[in-house]
């Protein structure tokens, strides 16, 4: 079968108790490169080693052959115990239906993970009442901008709407003519935009209304800040030409300096040291400000993976221990976060703990700060189906172009919308049943 040919490393040697029989072996498949390490081989030798008699095994492999390897080794039992999976629509509907992975929610409760996991996460890693996966790396999206620059016209960071039109202004005064850098011409970073604007807008509950209920995403809110969006196209925030222009082009630009601010996410950071070289500290992120009187900062999360237990394995308590471990623990949460890899929750108790560059911990910090207010999703093309999103990315340049209103850009969303969920194709409702 497909899935024995994927290349195993093995984390730590067998070790044999007094009656010479091997340690017993949980599987745990993620993706990646053969033969190169990633933290998940650090935590799991530690844990290896305070578990004598249990060998967690890692088996790593690159995603067109793990996923088409996944379906027909849960199916014939002799898959993985634990296992990396997508988390949008499409992807565990059918290992669920089939009764392939194990309901999480007895762990949820046994471990406190209700006290952590963020409800907006919980709602895409669960269905039916139940929880099925506990959600894997973190992404979180905010305002990248050039603190150098902004200290040379006097400027700080925006903590209203008036203030970051005032920085916009000032810094097109001065020659800058992109202000905030937006790689249109890639389409999906229009998507950032509209995934944070729609959540400022339609607040986190109107847009969990849409996603798992009957809202609508042509509705007022969600109108209301495709046309800001657009606003900003024509103001100039983005430059003369932003769909010219490919994300690529646009980070490299800024972390030389050609660009004073860009919205991006967590991914950006990944290169930041050695695209910013010795120039790191120049750089900083704040959220974008509220565009509204008395409108508060929804910091944005996502997630595009979760973790998954196998249903029929001999070692689920096991796997729920290492989840628990990797994900929950400080020590497992301070090893994430010294990879780059963001946990889910809070982390202000993880961050003094760690080694984290600063641009990196700002923007945690800056998650955690306003986290009480609620989150929403960093990526709605993560928990949108697949029609809808070609729109979204088409309709996002259009909008910049201005060869498309705010109001037929939703309307065009919500009949893309609708289609998808008369074929069954969005996310099942999220929730864990009490």
């Amino acid at each position: 079968m497909q899935y024995r040919v994927l290349a195993r490393a093995t984390l730590a040697f067998a070790i044999w108790s007094s009656s010479a029989s091997a340690r017993d072996k949980v599987e745990v498949w993620v993706v990646g490169e053969p033969g190169t390490e990633v933290v998940y081989d650090r935590l799991a030798a530690r844990f290896n080693e305070r578990h004598p008699q249990m060998e967690l095994v890692l088996t790593k492999n690159t995603s067109d052959i793990f996923n088409p390897a996944l379906v027909p080794a849960l199916s014939s039992d002799e898959g993985p115990d634990l296992f990396m999976y997508g988390t949008g629509p499409g992807y565990p509907a059918a290992i669920i239906s089939a009764g392939l992975v194990e309901d999480l929610t007895p762990y949820y409760r046994k471990y406190g993970w209700d006290s952590v996991i963020p409800e907006a996460i919980v709602d895409v890693t669960s269905a039916n009442g139940k929880l099925w996966a506990v959600g894997n790396e973190v992404e979180s999206t905010a305002m990248f901008y050039n603190r150098a620059i902004f200290d040379r016209f006097d400027l700080r960071a925006p903590t209203s709407w008036a203030e970051l039109e005032q920085a916009v202004a000032k810094l097109k005064e001065n020659g800058f003519e992109t202000p905030i850098g937006l790689g249109a011409a890639d389409k999906w970073p229009t998507w950032l935009w509209q995934s944070t604007l729609f959540g400022r807008y339609a607040k986190p509950a109107g847009v969990r209304e849409v996603l798992f209920a009957d809202g609508s995403w042509n509705g007022d809110a969600f109108q209301a800040a495709a046309s800001r969006f657009q606003q900003m196209g024509q103001q100039g925030f983005f430059g003369a030409t932003p769909v010219a222009t490919g994300n690529a082009e646009i980070m490299e630009a800024f972390w030389a300096g050609r660009i004073p601010m860009t919205f991006s996410g967590t991914f950006a950071l990944r290169s930041a040291e050695k695209s910013a070289g010795e120039r790191l500290s120049d750089f900083g992120v704040f959220e974008l400000p509220p565009m509204r009187e008395g409108e508060v900062v929804y910091p944005a999360e996502g997630i595009g993976s979760g973790w998954y237990i196998r249903a029929s394995s001999r070692h689920k308590d096991v796997a729920a221990e290492f989840l628990n471990f990797m994900f929950f623990s400080t020590e497992g949460r301070v090893e994430l976060l010294n990879s780059g890899t963001l946990p889910v929750g809070p982390l202000q108790n993880d961050l003094p703990k760690t080694s984290m560059p600063q641009l990196a911990a700002d923007l945690v910090k800056l998650v955690d700060r306003d986290r009480h207010n609620g989150t929403i999703y960093a990526y709605l093309d993560g928990v949108t189906p697949s029609n809808m999103i070609t729109i979204a990315y088409d309709g996002g340049q259009a909008l910049l172009l201005g060869e498309m209103s705010a109001t037929e850009f939703v309307d065009q969303l919500e009949d893309a919308w609708r289609e998808a969920k008369a074929k069954g194709e969005i996310l099942k409702v999220g929730g864990i049943r009490n």
